[in-house]
């Protein structure tokens, strides 16, 4: 590694309070409103943190037709090169099952919080991933036609007959159809180029009356107590994160302004919940503990192939970038940090008549 005395594994700071988009109302947090307690080994109890629910040798379809590229041993998709700088392999897929039987976990069984009051026809999932939410929302609704749309081709081939997959951008020309009466994005967001864009699509190919739902996790680092200490490494990376999205035109921070975006795209009634996600099996409350643990695994996942992409554009060798995802995996592990990120719910109508 070549030496430099302004080498950033040497600068550690906390990240400075970003000002927050002057749309953001900063709605109460809902969930554990008073705060989390924090917990100890003797509130652990036994298989509270298995994975063996989560099972991805079902996940994937290979093709022939469908092109991937390989980077630091990972695979990436070959449609839209570099669109979605995350991986599509099987240990993505896996991380993204994860995440989503943590979220059940979190709200309590729930697939989303809008208001939809009478049995829908069309259901769109834009950035299905692995398809899981699409499919388990297709069970819910049998009645229903739901359409998963992914830049990869990772979905399952095997699945409930109201249930297909579409390979495209949803930032380019609009080709999921139209008539729907919900649509869901969740872990999207923070990646457009323009959120407002998207909305402005999915507005006009809503019924009236229809919903739109994003979910997504703000890139901050937040606690109750004070106990994060300066100069904490996962505080660094989060703020690294946000100067690294903002470089490749993205906003880290936009899972903060799904009001805005909504508004301006048209929609109303727009609604928020939040919840806490601890970074690792801190809290008291066993379901924290498991939500808690659940995402200290996805982001061991998530620090090496997000940072892997970002972190150089910032001037990040590999080396210094490892030592920093070392230190994360450590910091997520001291249970006397209190520390959790913020994960956003906006959900917006389009109104029934105008």
């Amino acid at each position: 590694m070549t030496s430099r005395s302004n080498s950033p594994i040497n600068e550690l700071q906390p990240p400075s309070d970003a000002a927050v988009d002057e749309h953001f109302e900063g709605e109460a947090v809902e969930q554990y409103p008073g705060g989390i307690e924090p917990g100890g080994p003797e509130h652990e109890e036994d298989g509270e943190f298995s994975l063996d629910e989560i099972d991805d040798d079902d996940t994937s379809i290979t093709s022939s037709v469908h092109r991937h590229t390989f980077r630091n041993g990972r695979r990436y998709h070959k449609f839209r090169h570099g669109r979605y700088p995350i991986p599509n392999d099987e240990r993505e897929q896996h991380r993204e099952d994860i995440l989503h039987v943590m979220m059940l976990e979190a709200i309590g069984g729930r697939h989303f919080f809008a208001p939809i009051t009478t049995r829908p026809s069309k259901i769109l999932d834009l950035g299905t991933g692995t398809g899981i939410w699409a499919i388990e929302v297709a069970d819910m609704y049998p009645g229903a036609e739901v359409t998963g749309v992914d830049l990869s081709p990772i979905q399952p081939e095997w699945m409930p007959p109201n249930v297909h997959f579409i390979i495209d951008d949803m930032e380019d020309t609009w080709l999921a159809g139209d008539g729907f009466d919900f649509v869901h994005l969740r872990n999207v967001v923070p990646i457009l180029k323009s959120p407002v864009t998207v909305l402005r699509n999915i507005y006009a190919n809503l019924k009236p009356g229809g919903w739109v739902e994003l979910q997504d996790v703000d890139g901050k680092v937040h606690t109750d107590d004070a106990s994060i200490p300066p100069n904490w490494s996962l505080s660094l990376f989060c703020d690294l994160l946000t100067q690294a999205f903002a470089a490749f035109g993205t906003d880290a921070n936009a899972a903060e302004r799904g009001r805005a975006y909504m508004e301006v795209a048209g929609f109303v009634n727009v609604r928020h919940h939040a919840i806490k996600l601890p970074y690792g099996p801190w809290a008291r409350d066993r379901t924290l503990r498991v939500v808690g643990e659940y995402y200290r695994i996805a982001c061991e996942e998530m620090f090496p192939v997000v940072g892997a992409m970002h972190l150089p554009m910032l001037g990040w060798s590999q080396i210094e970038a490892e030592v920093l995802f070392a230190r994360c995996r450590s910091a997520m592990k001291d249970p006397k940090v209190h520390a959790y990120g913020l994960m956003h719910f906006w959900c917006g109508q389009k109104p029934e008549r105008g």
